[in-house]
């Protein structure tokens, strides 16, 4: 089964995704990872690990039964400063930050003129600064959009490409266990709401960490130098509660928990819309129809229409047997009614999930459709998402 998810990521993300690199790069941690026996695939323009000895199946199971550890450096990580950062990110992304605290994190989207989605991005606001991180093969793209924003909007900020900065995620149940063992308990990393970001210096290192992730469990995203990456993944090693794993599993655990993954469930011509992404998009306040920013994000204009353009929409699907993958066809009594985007066996649900872009006619939870899987018609239920709980820590209100 483990081999099954492996072909099931190599498939929709090898082929959906496509990249112009000549030469792939390599993470900070590249030897590291191939002295722990990682499987290394290109990815992103990157040599990533897409599994480690035990196997997808279990490095899946482990971060959801305990805390799974991801190299996820080949992401970029972008600082904006200026006074003018908060009408450069409101103008650059949909995210709402007026009324945030600082610290406090954003999931939104990156659009073009015509609302198609660039990217998606997280966005932190800090007290001098706004942290960005965006995709690994988009984050070049996303910089030549900040370039082009300063240049035409006439803003004072500027930006800091983090490139020696790696980037570790940790995620799972025990992942806050898992930091206060390496950090101490005196920094409360444990107590920080999910979607907060802080900084925090250890032994004369510095580190900063974001209480997110792209799992659907509970975690965090460390950043440090890179010269002390290694021994960071060393000491939360050293726990015996975490363990490296790879991108089959990242990939089957964004899928049991909902995520979206651009290149599949977004692209430049996906509207918020489509993607059912809206609850991420900045919205007027309803009483008096004004939105509570200091500049519009671009696309806003499209949105309206894209809206009544829109013809199909993602849903989520269960299969009967076997696994669907793109560019898999979705159809019903013999018509093509939809394709399938992303699929993956689901190691917690013992069955075939993914993501669809269905007609709106039968984009509905419960309806029946049946999948053309190399010319054998399986059955599917469209599911509501997530297929199973997001645990993401919240502390309860006073």
């Amino acid at each position: 089964m483990k081999q099954m998810i492996l072909i099931a990521f190599k498939q929709q993300n090898m082929k959906k995704i496509s990249y112009s690199f000549t030469q792939l790069m390599k993470l900070h941690l590249h030897d590291y990872h191939v002295n722990l026996k990682a499987k290394m695939v290109p990815f992103a323009g990157y040599d990533m690990p897409v599994q480690y000895p035990q196997g997808v199946l279990k490095e899946h199971l482990y971060c959801r039964e305990s805390c799974g550890l991801f190299d996820v450096s080949h992401m970029g990580q972008v600082k904006v400063f200026g006074e003018d950062r908060m009408k450069f990110v409101e103008t650059l992304t949909t995210g709402e930050f007026q009324t945030k605290k600082s610290g406090q994190s954003v999931l939104c989207l990156i659009l073009n003129e015509k609302a198609g989605i660039i990217d998606d991005t997280i966005v932190a606001k800090r007290d001098d600064h706004i942290h960005i991180v965006v995709n690994a093969g988009n984050k070049f793209i996303d910089m030549k959009q900040m370039d082009k924003i300063i240049k035409d909007y006439n803003y004072k900020v500027q930006y800091e490409y983090l490139k020696d900065k790696p980037l570790i995620a940790v995620q799972g149940p025990n992942a806050h266990k898992v930091l206060n063992e390496v950090f101490g308990t005196e920094y409360n990393l444990d107590k920080i709401p999910f979607m907060f970001m802080v900084n925090i210096q250890k032994n004369g290192i510095d580190y900063q960490i974001n209480r997110c992730g792209y799992t659907g469990e509970d975690g965090y995203e460390i950043s440090v130098e890179s010269s002390k990456a290694q021994e960071l993944c060393e000491k939360l090693l050293a726990t015996k509660m975490a363990q490296f794993c790879g991108l089959g599993a990242r990939d089957s655990l964004r899928l049991e928990a909902g995520l979206c993954l651009h290149g599949h469930e977004m692209d430049d011509t996906i509207s918020p819309y489509e993607a059912k992404l809206m609850w991420t998009v900045r919205k007027p306040n309803k009483e008096t129809g004004k939105y509570n920013e200091s500049a519009a994000f671009i696309g806003r204009d499209a949105l309206p229409q894209r809206q009544k353009d829109a013809k199909f929409k993602r849903m989520g699907f269960i299969t009967q047997s076997g696994i669907a993958r793109p560019p898999c066809d979705i159809e019903f009594q013999g018509q093509k009614v939809g394709s399938v985007t992303s699929g993956t066996y689901s190691p917690n649900l013992k069955k075939g999930l993914g993501f669809a872009f269905i007609n709106n006619e039968y984009a509905k939870d419960g309806t029946q459709l049946q999948a053309d899987i190399r010319g054998s018609k399986v059955n599917i239920t469209l599911s509501p998402t997530p297929f199973v709980p997001q645990r993401y820590y919240k502390p309860e209100k006073k």
